[in-house]
Parts: structure tokens; C-alpha cells; sequence
């Protein structure tokens, strides 16, 4: 019993809101510690790349930044004019003097020029070097790449004066670089950083804004071209991760306008021969022309959340839209996150745990659902990245631990309830026992029940001519037949009693109908009664049933169990156990098969036909009580019981101490209806006319039990 009370109280306080509160506290601290591992940082990487993939938005792709692609097609188009690759930097100078013509806002070069042209039979290097660098020199909005080394190179002077001061702490650290060449150099409004760092899958998602070189600082090439053109007009604070990374937000796999590099070179070979381009001026004009290679050739393709391959130039054509429209993603603070995770697992630890389990699936069902969506909305309508990998890892993690903490200890609990149970209940009501074990206490408790007795009249004379084993024989097969009524109307059974049963309605589960049950199933048994009585020839266990008589009170008693460590069942004890134990033995005295109390009696009353018998006071009790006898249900023929009022009449009459009357009504009802307490009734008067009491209450006194 102790035992069963420490696992009844455990499994009460594991339920509470206080407790589940610390142990989501507790495993929200070990979900956020995990989430910094790398498996889990890559594993959000891709929940963000299924964000972008699910809501992509070219429309929001700033229509000003345009790419020039060194394509297939214009290494083929200059292939068949018998010119290979690298083209002659002069080619890049004619397309420089065309944008600029056009009042293009700024020219980007994602490429390299930090070794001289190559020397041709038409022209030298130190030509088109030097006509491609008085271009750039014209333009005063050329900007070009450069790319940084872990090697130490020997750094030239102009990169000094390039350096700027930012308040970033956090930089990624290089020794060496591949500038421009000098005339570049000296001509390009400014050089930027064209370095990219895939994550550990491969793919792009994040880009530094500065980048150190021994003691200088240079950005990244879309960085430098924002901070020139607008930073001064523009308040931003551009949001970095935690190790001083941008998070590029992207648009879709086609979000940019994108021209083939020979159709903008014919466009200027057109203009200066005052034909009519390919590309007309106006499509340049403020816009910010990033040039970079497409061909496959040329190894200049990376890979995104959109699409395995990606020209590099879409890095910073996407990065200058993010700056200039300040269109970030907003990556939340730990603690929104920390708080987010608490309130889910909270909840699943609270549904399971103090639900049934049909409903508890059912809310976390819809509690997934509301994750999904505003996870989704979130991001749809502002860009917000939660960490949904946070989140699901606390959802999963708190479901494992919070039905394997179920299983040890309600699992155990449902284990005790089908061994205490399962020789006494039906099985569907130890299923519903088994579903929520809560609503049973096996420490023991007070509730209201009903309390059912039978018992086999004059067996000691029915068994005296049957060998033990025919005896045991009869008896298992009486009660197998018996424990079906009880067990049909969610009955319990307590406990044999040598000849007859102990039962219980409304234990373990409460329920405000257990009187009714229990009338019902005395009922069904009178039934089978009824039709035994019509039959010439009786079985000897058909005869046990004609035998049997029932007792039944309603009440408060304490169930629950009862017994040692070795030996415990589950029971019911108190004065409402005891008096329906003496109403069935009180069927002896006036010959009637169906007892039950007052109590009894106000609850069935709308249900059942019964008579009122005596007024009596058990042995044990100063509280008189009175009985009733169920004879049938209401929709039976009310005029087959008209004499029930006569024989109340003629009770009133013995109660008033008229014995001599109330003989006389109890020896007619005797007479005509055959009634055996009428017959009981009309003796006890000739007894009182005899022998008159010197204090007539009108309560039979039982001296024995």
C-alpha cells in the first residue's frame, strides 16, 4: 500500500503545472546548448533554404542592379570572329565608354585583373591595358574584385588608402592578396573583396562585410559600392550573425536582368559607328552593372539556396539590393527563441501528461500546425528567420521524454491497474481504466458507490449431496453465469463470499448512475429468475440462481487497496458496505430475492416499481433504515401492481401499532396475491397481539447480523 501511494503521488505531481514548468526549463537549456552544435547549425541552414524555396520574391529584386554575363554565347560569338578567351582588355574598355555614356550609376567587375593582358600579333598588352584603365579613369564609377590569400604577398601602397575603419571586432584575417594591376588600380574609384565562404554543404548563404589584411580593413565589393553611393543618405544598421557575417537574403532563382556580354560590345561597337545598339542607352542609365562569368567554363559558378549553380555575380547583386532597399533578413535574438522553445515544450509536457491520449495528440496536432504557420508567416510577411530547428528539436525531444516518462510511470500504474483489475472488470472498463489511470486513486479514497451482495439461500442443504468436485464444479459455473450481469452494467467485482459475490457500482470510476447499474443488474437477474420459475425441471445450477438472493445499498464508502506488499486487492469498506451486506441477509426474513435501502431507493425511483417493506434497524446501527423491494421496471403494466398502495396501507397500520387490522390487510394480500412478506407481515402481527412491546417505535430490531 505505501508503495502504491508513492507511485499514485509521483504520477500526481509529475502532472503539475509547476513541475512540468521546471522540467521545460530544464530541457529547453539542453535544447539550446545542442542547437550551437554544428549538426544543428547546418540543419537550420537548410530549414532556411526551404524558406526561401517555398516564398521566393524576384519582384523585390531592386530593377536598377543589372548583370553583364561572359556567357557560352559570347565566347562562341567572338570564337567564330576568331577571337579566344581572355578577350583583350580593350574589349571591357569599349563597353566601360558605352555605360558611361549611358550615366550608368556603377560599374562592378567580379573578376580579376591582377596580371597584364597577354600580348597579341594586332596589338600589346600595354594597349588595351592602358586604353581599358583610361576608361575606367573616365568613368570615376568603376569598381573591381579583388581576392584575398592566407598566403603573405607583397601588398601594393594604394591598398592603404583604401582602408577604411569600421567598429566590426569580429574579421576574418588574410595575409596576402591579388590586386589589380597598377594602372587598375590607380584608375578604379575603389577595389572590393570578391572572397566567399560556402557553408559546410557547399552553399552560399552569408558574406562577410569586412575582410582584415595585416593592418588593413577592406569590404566586400557590394559593401564598398552601397558605402560610396548611399550610405551617407541611408541610416542602416546592416544585421550580422554571431560570427560577423551578412545573411544574404535572396530572391529567386531569376531575379535579376541579366545581357549577354556580346550584346552590350556590339551595342558600342553600334554607337560608335552611330548605328542603333543592340541594348539602347536608356536600359543603363543609374544602374549598377555587375559584370562576371556565367560560362562553364570559366569556374565561376557557386551554389545557393536556389539552385546548384549559381554565376558569382548574383552574390553581389543580390547583397547591393538587400543594402540599398534594406531588405534584410531579421535573424531573432537567442532569447525569443530560448522563450518560443520553453512555451512549446511547456505545452507538450502539459497536453500528454494531463490529457487523454486521443485529445493530447489531438492538441499537439494543431500545436505543430501553429508552429508551421507562424514560422511561415513570420518569414512571408517580414522576413523573420526563427529558429525552427530550435523549436522542433524541443517539440521532439519534450514528446520522447515526456511519453517515455508516462510509459515508466503511468505505463507502471496501467500495469497495477490491469493486475488488481482484470479478475473483477470487464475488460472495455479496465481498457478505459488503462487510457487514464487518473481517474482511479489506489491509495484509497472516499466516494459515493453503490454496494451489491448476493447470497445462495439454503445452499448447506443444496450441497449436501454433491462431491467436492461437482460442488466447486456448479459454483464456477454459477458465478461465470452471475459476474455477466455485473460485469454487462460496468459492475466491479469486489470478492466471492463463499456463495455469493461482493460487488461495486461506480468503483474505481466514478459515475452518478451506480445505483441505477446495480438495479439493473439485479434486475436482469430476476429476469432469469422468472423464466427458471416457468420450467417443470431445474439444473442444479439453475437451481443456484432460483436461490439466490440480493442485497443492495448506496452510500459513501472508502475503495481502494487494501492488503501487504504481497498480497493487495482492490475493495471497499464502511457502514454503506455493511448494511448492504445485511439487506441481503434480510431477504431471509421476508422470503424476497431483490433488498434495497432508501438511499437506494430515491435513485431508482424514476426508473423502477418498488415496495416499500419495513421500517428496521440493523444489528451495529442507531440509525433505523428503510427497505424496499424492486419488483419491476415503470414500463411494465402498473395494474399488475395496484396492490403495492394496499399493502403500503396496510403497513402504516402495523406502524400505528393497529396490528389487528393491519392483519387483517396483510392475510388478504397473502391470500390473493401470494404474497410472502404479506404472509411474514401478518405473523409478526399475531406475534404483537400477543405479546405487545411496552415501546412501540413501528422499527424492526435485527439482534443478529
Amino acid at each position: 500500500m505505501k508503495n502504491t501511494k508513492q507511485k499514485i503521488r509521483l504520477i500526481q505531481l509529475y502532472k503539475k503545472w509547476y513541475f512540468l514548468l521546471i522540467i521545460s526549463l530544464l530541457l529547453t537549456i539542453l535544447v539550446s546548448y545542442l542547437s550551437f552544435n554544428s549538426f544543428f547549425e547546418d540543419l537550420e541552414m537548410k530549414m532556411l533554404d526551404y524558406r526561401f524555396q517555398l516564398d521566393p520574391r524576384p519582384e523585390k529584386a531592386d530593377t536598377n542592379v543589372v548583370i553583364i554575363a561572359i556567357d557560352d554565347s559570347s565566347l562562341d560569338f567572338f570564337s567564330n570572329n576568331g577571337i579566344s578567351w581572355p578577350w583583350p582588355r580593350s574589349f571591357y574598355g569599349h563597353v566601360v565608354n558605352y555605360l558611361t555614356q549611358a550615366g550608368a550609376r556603377s560599374l562592378i567587375f567580379d573578376m580579376q585583373f591582377y596580371e597584364k593582358d597577354i600580348e597579341r600579333e594586332e596589338t600589346t598588352a600595354k594597349k588595351t591595358d592602358g586604353f581599358f584603365a583610361k576608361k575606367i579613369r573616365e568613368s570615376g564609377e568603376v569598381y573591381l574584385g579583388t581576392q584575398l590569400l592566407k598566403d603573405p604577398t607583397e601588398i601594393p601602397s594604394e591598398i592603404a588608402e583604401i582602408s577604411i575603419k569600421p567598429k566590426q571586432k569580429k574579421i576574418l584575417s588574410f595575409r596576402g592578396i591579388k590586386a589589380p594591376i597598377e594602372p587598375f588600380l590607380e584608375s578604379a574609384r575603389s577595389i572590393g573583396v570578391i572572397n566567399t565562404s560556402p557553408d559546410n554543404d557547399g552553399l552560399i548563404r552569408r558574406i562577410g562585410l569586412f575582410y582584415k589584411l595585416n593592418d588593413h580593413i577592406l569590404p566586400q565589393i557590394a559593401y564598398r559600392v552601397w558605402m560610396d553611393q548611399y550610405k551617407k543618405s541611408q541610416e542602416v544598421k546592416i544585421p550580422l550573425d554571431k560570427n560577423g557575417n551578412y545573411l544574404l537574403n535572396w530572391y529567386g532563382k531569376k531575379s535579376f536582368t541579366v545581357y549577354p556580354f556580346r550584346a552590350l560590345i556590339s551595342s558600342a561597337s553600334a554607337y560608335m559607328n552611330d548605328d542603333k545598339p543592340i541594348l539602347a542607352l536608356e536600359r543603363f542609365r543609374d544602374k549598377h552593372v555587375i559584370f562576371g562569368a556565367t560560362a562553364a567554363g570559366l569556374y565561376d559558378l557557386k551554389s545557393n539556396s536556389y539552385s546548384k549553380i549559381m554565376p558569382g555575380m548574383v552574390i553581389w547583386a543580390t547583397a547591393l539590393s538587400n543594402y540599398i532597399n534594406q531588405d534584410f533578413v531579421t535573424i531573432t535574438d537567442f532569447w525569443i527563441n530560448f522563450i518560443i522553445t520553453l512555451t512549446i515544450v511547456f505545452f507538450i509536457l502539459y497536453f500528454i501528461s494531463n490529457l487523454l491520449p486521443q485529445r493530447a495528440n489531438v492538441f499537439i496536432f494543431f500545436l505543430l500546425i501553429f508552429i508551421l504557420s507562424y514560422n511561415f508567416s513570420l518569414w512571408k510577411i517580414y522576413r523573420i528567420q526563427l529558429n525552427f530547428t530550435m523549436q522542433m528539436f524541443g517539440f521532439i525531444l519534450s514528446y520522447l521524454f515526456i511519453n517515455t516518462m508516462s510509459y515508466f510511470l503511468e505505463g507502471r500504474s496501467r500495469r497495477e491497474i490491469r493486475r488488481i483489475f482484470t479478475r473483477y472488470l470487464h475488460k472495455d472498463v479496465i481498457e478505459q481504466l488503462e487510457k487514464n489511470p487518473n481517474i482511479v486513486q489506489l491509495g484509497g479514497e472516499e466516494i459515493d458507490a453503490t454496494i451489491l451482495y448476493t447470497d445462495i439461500y439454503n445452499f448447506t442443504t443444496l450441497s449436501e449431496n454433491k462431491t467436492p468436485t461437482q460442488l466447486i464444479k456448479d459454483l464456477n459455473e454459477y458465478f461465470r453465469n452471475l459476474i455477466k450481469y455485473i460485469f454487462r452494467y460496468k459492475g466491479l467485482l469486489d470478492k466471492y463470499t463463499g456463495d455469493g459475490i461482493m460487488a461495486l457500482f461506480g468503483a474505481p470510476i466514478e459515475r452518478k448512475d451506480h445505483a441505477m447499474l446495480a438495479c439493473r443488474a439485479a434486475f436482469a437477474h430476476k429476469k432469469l429468475r422468472e423464466e427458471l420459475e416457468k420450467r417443470s425441471q431445474l439444473t442444479s445450477i439453475e437451481n443456484l440462481h432460483l436461490k439466490t438472493r440480493i442485497g443492495i445499498n448506496s452510500g459513501r464508502i472508502v475503495a481502494g487497496n487494501l492488503g501487504g506488499e504481497k498480497r493487495m486487492d482492490y475493495t471497499a469498506i464502511g457502514d454503506a458496505v455493511n448494511l448492504a451486506a445485511r439487506l441481503e441477509g434480510v431477504n431471509k426474513i421476508y422470503k424476497t430475492n431483490i433488498i434495497i435501502s432508501e438511499s437506494t431507493y430515491e435513485k431508482v425511483k424514476a426508473e423502477f416499481i418498488c415496495r416499500e417493506l419495513d421500517y428496521l434497524r440493523v444489528k451495529g446501527k442507531t440509525q433505523p433504515t428503510k427497505i424496499f423491494e424492486l419488483m419491476d421496471k415503470k414500463s411494465a403494466d402498473a395494474s399488475k401492481y395496484e396492490w403495492i398502495e394496499f399493502y403500503g396501507q396496510a403497513v402504516e397500520l402495523y406502524r400505528a401499532g393497529k396490528w389487528k387490522q393491519a392483519r387483517k390487510s396483510f392475510m388478504k394480500l397473502a391470500e390473493e396475491q401470494n404474497d410472502t412478506a404479506s404472509k411474514v407481515m401478518m405473523e409478526r402481527c399475531n406475534y404483537l397481539m400477543k405479546s405487545p412491546p411496552e415501546n412501540w417505535e413501528g422499527i424492526l430490531k435485527l439482534d443478529v447480523k
